[in-house]
């Protein structure tokens, strides 16, 4: 009896540090889903923007997108989190992480034109905002054709 318990112990334990670490990985899915679910509503909101402009409108959804441009990546990206390894509903691709250097490099530019967005808001000038939604989605567009299922 003594032996088995000292088999079935550490293996019990394993079993569950993987179920948990599962769990983990299967929430920073459902994580970056949510974030990205609405930073797309808010790109969405703001590109209608960017064809009527309206200066107050623009700076409202400024103050909503801006908290967003906090969000850091590698809290939502956590190795083992790629569409390989968590099937079903996750476009992340596992090239992300083989080339996590790149893709961190992306979220900056991404961020960066996302303070330019929201610095633009704070004007009166339509032009300026819509060239700077243009950059930001150009770095939505960069980063999903490198590492987003289709």
């Amino acid at each position: 009896m003594r032996r088995f318990a000292l088999f079935t112990l550490p293996a019990a334990l394993v079993l569950g540090a993987l179920s948990i670490a599962q769990a983990d990985t299967a929430g920073a899915v459902a994580d970056r889903q949510a974030y990205f679910k609405s930073l797309g509503q808010q790109a969405k909101k703001m590109g209608e923007l960017a064809k009527s402009f309206d200066p107050a409108a623009a700076k409202a959804q400024a103050a909503q997108l801006a908290p967003l441009l906090a969000k850091d990546f590698k809290t939502i990206f956590p190795a083992g989190t790629s569409a390989k390894e968590i099937p079903g509903d996750n476009e992340a691709k596992p090239e992300i992480w083989a080339n996590f250097d790149d893709f961190l490099k992306k979220e900056a530019a991404f961020k960066a034109a996302g303070e330019t967005l929201v610095a633009a808001a704070q004007g009166t000038d339509g032009k300026a905002f819509a060239a700077a939604m243009g950059q930001m989605g150009g770095t939505c567009k960069a980063c999903h054709d490198a590492y987003r299922l289709k």
